[in-house]
């Protein structure tokens, strides 16, 4: 509508100079009817109750909801938002409308005025309850101001809604008689709302999403008023059914009426093997899956998605990786399994690359832009863009029918920060994935423990994968969200090396069961080549280049980037132009985390070209990399030489061993890795009594000495391992409490200082998860008490830059550099802003605070202090 404002209103346009608004009691059915909508879906109405212990939400109590989202806004009604409407100088007071509204709650007088007292039955006349729902309602923008439980702190914005000119109390009143016209079941007699605080965090984040839809002006959703126009009410309420058909947040229509139950061929031209059959067909509502690298756990996860979809149980999937390199690869999968399960494209589910600055659907990219907008790089038509709609803010993902991105995402919506109910909320709807989820560490599995807590609760779906999962994290995880006194103890040693491997584990009538089955993996018998070489990597580099020339395809995984630096330039000494090492583009080159995205994904490919299972293998090779060749990449190596690592890791890292059946070259018809193993470490000891992290990665990328030395002891005791037969024993051998406590006292005893690591261990460890604790959610503790946390992250750790170059750069490898992202340990300054940039041949050089960086065909490092 054009000026001039003759009712309340809710929002103007522009901003700056406004000349249109649009009603307050308008706004107010337009969320209403998103939340009416919302709750009109199986999935999001089948959760909410079950976090009430409901078996359904009945009429009365889900029009009740619904009303609560009519009167979300009701803080615009006093003066001081609305003379937000007029020139500054008229003089008036301004205000906002959230802090300003918890008065009308607290004065009985305005309660009475507003009409408000037609909801005194809803909160069983306990007012504390009325303001642990009325917590949630005025949290919509993040969290419920101070003034829902301080009186007195109210109390100073009574003047806003003193009767003058009008009298905001009568506006209050006039929106809660529009919701008795529109919903009198919500005001007919009926049970009080439900009262579990888990309820009410849920509710929440359907709020945020209902405001959200509300709040979209776009002519296909909910323009401004227009003088004329008919009642509101129902053009809403059709808009909104509309618009979640077209977002695909309603997916009936992806889900055929008639279909059978899914089988294994709907994701794979392969025959399931008994661990996937397995993992797809397992009783939720969480599920463990333990099975080696290369086994096919992504298509066990896909087979149980289709199954749970197909039958209603899920509306969608979230696929989180560890690592944003990892979810790119794994989004391509995807986006197959979904073409096959999906084979009508007109009935087809979107599938969103949740990955932030690097977001997209399809095969379509995504730039944000400013005012909710966003920039495709296919320049789609409206109904197209409807459909990529949670692609489009992070805080979307997860609304996305299918999505593949980090952990991170996930983790978003367990800690206190801005959405993150809505974010809890539309996940819970889905299956989620987790890959990998040996990777995390204390302080990530606690913040996991804290989401499968309120994902279990309200009936969510989870599937988490792993190569293998130590006892204590599998114990803790599978029991994430139940009371103390009926948590199973975690297994001793004994007990967990004989649990089997491959193996299914849920959660049966209070007991973790775990059932074994045979995956597709070949027992393969890998020698094993202690080498103390760690600190020579012209050594090294002999080693690897000596088994190329052989005919050899060579993996050398080092722990560090420099590590893995000075190995691929000692090759490059040792041979110059030889043919037997990797390189893109006639450079020479290695694979680690620190290139520019697009080089990223052209050294993948390379990789892949190289190394995959259809590559061609005529003559040897030599590639060398760091961690980022354990993850993701599908990758067959004749010979592996890696650094001393966690035992976890050590075997994904031996995943990339003979991976596939295939005719290996003289010599190395046997699976054979060289681990270059310390003979102790004192250097890191050392280096851990200055407080830094010692060489090769120890102490600083795997930070736990005590893990390391078992898994160093296994190596040097045992010439041979079975795998995956041995899987379990070895990961527990090094991992397990009661082993790693007894290795503690027996090293102390040689030097007392690793009594002081373990304790450190145990401290950082408590001390991770009391981390985690501090900004989590408590999904048991009322929406009163709810506030967010400062810097609230899903990763312990400094946080990394990306640095932007504007214009581009010219790449090592042809591609122009936009961006790069420097680890925090590389830019201890937090500086954004590059200086004295210098493009060369190869790359180019910059500086960011005091640190001199270069960028070239071995990728990002600091070169030296300015």
């Amino acid at each position: 509508m054009q000026f001039p404002i003759d009712a309340p209103w809710a929002k103007l346009r522009p901003r700056e100079a406004p000349r249109e608004w649009h009603p307050l009691v308008d706004h107010a059915h337009d969320v209403a009817a998103a939340m009416e909508a919302v709750l009109s879906l199986p999935s999001f109405a089948g959760r909410l109750a079950r976090l009430a212990d409901l078996s359904s939400l009945d009429d009365g109590c889900r029009a009740r909801l619904v009303v609560l989202a009519f009167l979300h806004d009701l803080g615009k009604s006093n003066h001081g938002f609305q003379n937000r409407a007029l020139p500054f100088a008229a003089g008036l007071a301004r205000a906002g409308h959230i802090a300003e509204a918890p008065i009308v709650l607290h004065d009985e007088a305005l309660w009475e005025a507003g009409g408000l007292s037609r909801l005194d039955t809803w909160f069983g006349e306990d007012f504390h309850r009325c303001l642990e729902v009325f917590a949630s309602v005025l949290a919509h923008h993040g969290a419920p101001p101070a003034e829902i439980v301080r009186r007195e702190a109210a109390q100073r914005h009574l003047p806003l809604w003193a009767p003058a000119r009008r009298v905001p109390s009568a506006d209050v009143a006039a929106l809660v008689a529009e919701a008795e016209r529109c919903w009198p079941q919500a005001f007919a007699p009926g049970a009080p709302l439900p009262k579990a605080p888990a309820f009410w965090h849920h509710y929440l984040g359907l709020l945020q999403l209902a405001d959200w839809l509300g709040s979209d002006e776009s002519e296909d959703a909910f323009p401004f008023a227009e003088p004329g126009d008919g009642p509101r009410a129902g053009f809403a309420r059709a808009r909104a059914r509309r618009l979640l058909r077209d977002l695909g947040l309603d997916v009936e229509r992806f889900r055929p009426a008639d279909a059978p139950p899914a089988d294994f061929s709907a994701v794979s031209d392969f025959a399931p093997t008994a661990i996937q059959r397995l993992a797809g067909e397992a009783p939720g509502p969480v599920v463990v899956m333990e099975s080696e690298t290369g086994s096919g756990k992504t298509e066990g996860a896909l087979y149980r998605f289709a199954r749970l979809f197909m039958t209603g149980r899920v509306d969608g999937l979230y696929l989180a990786l560890p690592t944003r390199v990892a979810a790119t690869r794994m989004f391509e999968r995807v986006r197959e399994a979904r073409d096959r399960l999906f084979p009508d494209p007109d009935r087809r589910p979107v599938v969103v690359r949740a990955l932030p600055g690097d977001a997209g659907a399809d095969e379509a990219g995504v730039r944000p832009l400013p005012d909710f907008t966003a920039e495709w790089s296919d320049a789609p038509d409206a109904a197209e863009r409807r459909r990529r709609w949670a692609a489009e803010r992070p805080k979307r993902f997860l609304a996305a029918p299918i999505a593949v991105g980090t952990i991170d995402q996930a983790l978003l919506g367990a800690v206190r920060s801005p959405h993150a109910q809505m974010r809890s909320s539309l996940l819970s709807r889905s299956l989620l994935v987790v890959d990998e989820v040996h990777a995390s560490d204390p302080y990530m599995t606690a913040l996991l423990a804290n989401l499968l807590a309120q994902h279990r609760a309200a009936g969510g779906e989870a599937l988490l994968l792993s190569a293998t999962l130590g006892a204590a994290a599998r114990t803790a995880l599978l029991q994430a969200g139940l009371p103390r006194r009926r948590r199973q103890a975690e297994p001793g040693f004994d007990e967990a090396v004989a649990l089997p491997y491959p193996s299914v584990s849920t959660l049966s009538a209070g007991r973790i069961e775990t059932q074994g089955a045979q995956s597709r993996g070949r027992e393969k018998r890998v020698r094993l080549r202690p080498q103390a070489l760690g600190d020579e990597p012209d050594k090294v580099a002999r080693l690897a280049l000596d088994a190329a020339r052989a005919g050899a395809r060579v993996l050398v995984m080092r722990n560090t980037v420099g590590d893995a630096v000075a190995t691929r330039r000692a090759l490059e000494a040792l041979a110059p132009g030889d043919g037997v090492q990797f390189g893109l583009e006639g450079r020479p080159t290695l694979h680690h985390g620190r290139f520019a995205r697009a080089d990223r994904r052209r050294l993948d490919a390379a990789v892949e070209a190289a190394f995959g299972k259809s590559a061609p293998r005529a003559g040897g090779l030599v590639l060398v990399g760091t961690q980022t060749l354990e993850i993701s990449l599908d990758i067959d190596a004749d010979l592996v030489v890696t650094d001393l690592a966690p035992m976890d890791v050590l075997l994904q890292r031996l995943g990339r061993l003979h991976r596939h059946e295939r005719a290996r070259p003289p010599g190395f018809e046997a699976p054979c890795v060289h681990v270059l193993v310390p003979a102790g470490f004192d250097e890191a000891l050392a280096a851990q009594r200055r407080g830094s992290g010692g060489p090769h990665g120890f102490g600083s990328v795997y930070r736990d000495l005590l893990v390391l030395e078992a898994t160093r002891r296994l190596v040097l005791a045992e010439p041979e391992w079975s795998i995956p037969a041995a899987n379990r024993r070895l990961v527990e051998a090094a991992t397990h409490p009661d082993r790693i406590d007894d290795l503690a006292s027996d090293l102390a005893s040689l030097d007392p200082f690793w009594q002081t690591v373990h304790m450190a261990r145990q401290g950082r460890d408590s001390a991770a998860q009391g981390s985690a604790r501090s900004v989590s959610i408590e999904w048991d503790r009322p929406m009163t008490e709810f506030s967010l946390a400062e810097d609230a992250a899903t990763r312990l750790g400094g946080r990394e830059a990306e640095i932007v170059f504007d214009p581009p750069l010219p790449g090592p490898f042809g591609d122009p550099v936009a961006r790069l992202v420097v680890p925090s340990h590389l830019n201890p300054a937090g500086a954004f802003e590059p200086v004295e940039i210098r493009p060369g041949a190869e790359g180019f050089t910059f500086t960011l605070a005091d640190r001199a960086f270069v960028y070239d065909s071995y990728g990002l490092r600091a070169e030296r202090p300015v």
